[in-house]
């Protein structure tokens, strides 16, 4: 979840699987984000602040909000991280919880799309 993905790797991977590169995304900026705001460096911070709205925005923009409740609350959710990124009043330690909360929804994540996977392959 940490790593690079490679082109090849982006390029073929189903939209469940990209959805977990952009949790990992956004919780490798955010990492980066806490340790320039560590550092005294907020420009820097603030960059890769930017770089985890983004990815909390392109997430946000491909839920369907009409699929169901999932989307909704999916959606309220993205919509709270991005309040507790504002660059205007963003910490080191609220960047460090919004991390958290990205991590436990790309667990969760991860967890639903093997439980669909193991569904699929006793079909």
């Amino acid at each position: 979840m940490h790593a690079d993905p490679r082109p090849h790797v982006v390029e073929t991977a189903r939209p469940d699987e990209l959805v977990l590169l952009l949790f990992g995304g956004a919780v490798r900026f955010g990492r980066e984000a806490v340790m320039a705001f560590e550092a005294g460096d907020r420009d820097r911070g603030l960059a890769r602040i930017a770089r985890v709205r983004a990815i909390l925005h392109e997430l946000d923009d491909k839920l369907d909000r009409k699929a169901g409740t999932i989307g909704r609350h999916l959606g309220a959710i993205y919509d709270y991280l991005l309040r507790r990124l504002d660059p205007d009043s963003v910490t080191a330690e609220g960047t460090r919880e919004v991390i958290s909360d990205i991590e436990t929804l790309a667990e969760t994540w991860s967890v639903l799309v093997e439980r669909r996977d193991a569904e699929l392959a006793e079909a």
